[in-house]
Parts: structure tokens; C-alpha cells; sequence
């Protein structure tokens, strides 16, 4: 009887809320590593040493299974985020015709967003298993010479481009999303400030990104 009284959506609402928050500070300090390779090979090399505790051993190697460690909690809060995103999916034909007879009579930019975010959740959700996967697999890798040869020379750029504009761009509006939800917002120009912080974010962290990305090139054949 206490099990059907259990407030499901809520706490369904708490977990989204909460692995959202996770994944985007993690989506965020993870850019900012990456972009150490902006530094040159050697600081991308420290911050690699740093991730995989180098500093702890005598022989200086390290624990490269931290890093697959670190990928496996990821794809653990992943799952339970998409998970609890589901309850709200327009999954049937007749809950998608709603959100589009919405959309065409309501002209409201949050539910846009709320469009633009399941867009771009689907392209994680097939593209972040991969890169976690890559990652993961083979976390001795990481580095200045054997990221960018995974990048460039394996293509994994084809993947990590598109995944890197979906990932900032869901992180940003969840974040919006969430201040919304749990009261952070009280009145219409604090929203309008926080959208503008939102943007000024997404346009900072794929420009970062994109930055790291390209900057892995001269690498490929030291």
C-alpha cells in the first residue's frame, strides 16, 4: 500500500533534476581539461598524469582504470537521467500530435527549448556511448598524441563534433530548466538575464570546445 502511495513523478522529477546537474558540471569541467591541449602536449599530458593519479606510484604509470572508472559512473548517470526523462517523452503518436498542435497555436520559447533539449538528448544518447566506450576502453590513450590520432586519423571527430554542439547546447537548457523548476526564477527579467547567461555559456564552452578539437591536428604525426 506505501509503495503505490509513493510519489513517483516527484521523485522521478528530483533525479532528473539532480543527474542533470551532475552531468553538466562534470560536461563542463571535463571541456576545461580537455582544453589544456590549448597549452600544448605537455600540459594535456600533465592533466592526463593528474586523471590518472601518476603522482601516487613510483613508476610513474599510474591507474589508467580510474579514467574507465570515471566513464563507467558517467554512463551509470547517463542512463538514470534518460530514464527519468522518459516519463515525460512524448512517446505515442498521440501525445506527439499534442506538442505539435501546441507548438503551431502557442508561440512559447521555453517549450521550443524543451524541443531543442530532446533533440539534441537524442544525439547524445547515441553518440555519448560511444565516446564513453573509446574512452573507456582504452583510457592508456589519453594524451596529446594518442587523442589526436583517435580524433583525426580514426575520425572519431565525426562523432565528437556533433556530440560536443548536442551535449553543450542540452546542458545549457537543462540548467535554464532546472533554475525555472526549483524557484531560482521569480519574475521575467531574471529569466531573460538567465537566458542570455545561458547562451553566452553554450557559445562559450562549443567555441572552447571546437578550439581543443582542432588543436589536437599538429599532433597527429608527432
Amino acid at each position: 500500500m506505501k509503495f503505490k502511495n509513493i510519489n513517483w513523478s516527484g521523485r522521478l522529477d528530483v533525479m532528473q533534476s539532480g543527474t542533470g546537474v551532475l552531468l553538466t558540471l562534470f560536461l563542463w569541467t571535463h571541456v576545461i581539461l580537455v582544453s589544456s591541449i590549448l597549452l600544448g602536449g605537455k600540459a594535456m599530458s600533465w592533466v592526463a598524469g593528474v586523471m590518472e593519479l601518476k603522482f601516487m606510484t613510483d613508476d610513474g604509470h599510474g591507474y589508467p582504470w580510474v579514467v574507465t572508472l570515471i566513464a563507467i559512473v558517467i554512463g551509470v548517470l547517463a542512463l538514470m537521467h534518460m530514464l527519468a526523462v522518459m516519463h515525460k517523452m512524448p512517446l505515442n503518436l498521440k501525445q506527439q500530435l499534442a506538442l505539435r498542435n501546441q507548438l503551431n497555436v502557442i508561440n512559447h520559447a521555453d517549450t521550443r527549448l524543451w524541443v531543442w533539449q530532446a533533440i539534441t538528448g537524442v544525439i547524445i544518447m547515441v553518440a555519448l556511448p560511444v565516446h564513453l566506450w573509446l574512452i573507456g576502453s582504452a583510457p592508456e590513450t589519453i594524451g596529446p598524441v594518442g587523442s589526436a590520432i583517435r580524433i583525426w586519423r580514426d575520425h572519431a571527430w565525426l562523432l565528437y563534433f556533433p556530440l560536443l554542439f548536442a551535449a553543450e547546447m542540452h546542458a545549457a537548457i537543462g540548467i535554464y530548466r532546472v533554475a525555472l523548476k526549483w524557484g531560482a526564477v521569480r519574475d521575467l527579467n531574471t529569466r531573460v538575464r538567465i537566458k542570455k547567461i545561458k547562451n553566452i555559456i553554450s557559445v562559450v564552452f562549443v567555441a572552447i570546445g571546437t578550439a581543443s578539437i582542432l588543436a589536437f591536428l599538429p599532433h597527429v604525426s608527432a
